[in-house]
């Protein structure tokens, strides 16, 4: 799955989440809800996914399920983007 949207999701979760939050421990199966996002962060992060990518999502797009991993969460891009 390591291509330019996985790429790119990855900048954003890094250069939105901030602190101790490096590429190297977002793998595809890492758990963000708990370890690094919290509903603020969540917010932010939906937010900057939507300004990177160019697109905005529904609210029926949006579930916690959806941001359980960098996986889950590049996937969500993907649909998004019809990929």
């Amino acid at each position: 799955m390591n291509d330019g949207i996985y790429e790119k999701v990855v900048d954003v979760i890094v250069n939105t989440v901030g602190g101790d939050t490096s590429r190297e421990m977002l793998t595809e199966d890492f758990k963000l809800v708990g370890n690094i996002l919290d509903s603020m962060a969540v917010m932010n992060l939906i937010l900057a996914l939507e300004d990177d990518f160019g697109f905005v999502f529904n609210d029926d797009e949006l579930s916690a399920e959806a941001f359980e991993t960098v996986k889950t969460l590049t996937e969500l891009v993907r649909s998004k983007l019809g990929q």
